[in-house]
């Protein structure tokens, strides 16, 4: 229980957290929580958010940043779990000249940017070249995550504003019945007036903004990642030892002040 709190699943706690925080509130004021709900006004702020967010970009790119939250809200940050045990093995026959072997190794690493890197050296591609095609590699997945961020930071400034203009919506059917209708059907639309302002409010800063913010910190963990497997890649180049590979690959964690992961600690 304590590992799951602490390394996944924090921004669903967070937003459960946040939920609670309402219902305090509400319970606190001597408040329904089913009063703080309210369908239309939802619909129009986040009808009218996704709406201006397809305006401004391809709806591509947002089904695509869209489907990057369930991975954001699963896992906290990527890992290279046993891929670097599969490095230490493929720089193992390598080094010995057993290249089928190393292949077949190869075959069983999952990350694809390693397996891509191994697979060139294999194939005894120029190092000049491996780097490159390695690092475009790197460059066009940051350059895709970066755009996901930075669509729910344009979701994050859209939300407060169709929040703002359900609120003038509100109080202009407000005041067309105003003197017409009773105080009960005056008391409903003051209400719709006032909650899709803070639906607007809620939706930007304890959805849109913290997830683009965890978004952008997932996407520098995983760019480290990446260089570290460049590096390693590098060394399994030079036909380096597998002890020296990995110790190099420790002291590259240590000063990027993250801590080398389990298979590095763990692997002969």
């Amino acid at each position: 229980m304590k590992k799951f709190i602490d390394t996944q699943n924090s921004a669903l706690i967070g937003l459960l957290g946040g939920v609670l925080v309402l219902a305090t509130m509400a319970m606190a004021s001597h408040q329904d929580l089913l009063g703080l709900f309210n369908l239309p006004g939802l619909v129009m702020v986040l009808g009218g958010t996704l709406a201006a967010t397809l305006v401004s970009r391809p709806m591509k790119d947002v089904i695509t940043a869209l489907r990057a939250l369930r991975a954001l809200l699963r896992d906290e940050n990527p890992g290279l779990t046993g891929e670097i045990g599969h490095l230490l093995n493929i720089a193992h026959w390598y080094r010995d000249g057993n290249l089928r072997a190393a292949e077949q190794a190869i075959e069983q690493v999952s990350n694809p940017l390693l397996r891509a890197g191994a697979q060139l050296v294999i194939d005894r591609e120029p190092i000049q070249d491996i780097v490159k095609l390695l690092q475009w590699r790197v460059i066009g997945a940051r350059t895709r995550d970066l755009n996901n961020a930075q669509i729910l930071r344009t979701m994050a400034m859209f939300a407060p504003a169709f929040g703002m203009l359900g609120t003038l919506f509100g109080l202009i059917q407000m005041l067309a019945i105003l003197g017409a209708s009773g105080l009960s059907e005056i008391g409903a639309t003051m209400s719709f007036a006032l909650i899709t302002t803070l639906y607007g409010l809620l939706l930007a800063n304890m959805v849109f903004k913290p997830l683009a913010m965890k978004m952008e910190q997932r996407i520098e963990h995983q760019t480290m990642l990446m260089n570290f497997i460049i590096e390693g890649i590098l060394l399994l180049h030079d036909r380096r030892h597998p002890t020296v590979i990995k110790e190099a690959l420790t002291t590259y964690m240590q000063q990027h002040h993250t801590a080398a992961p389990d298979a590095i600690v763990k692997a002969a």
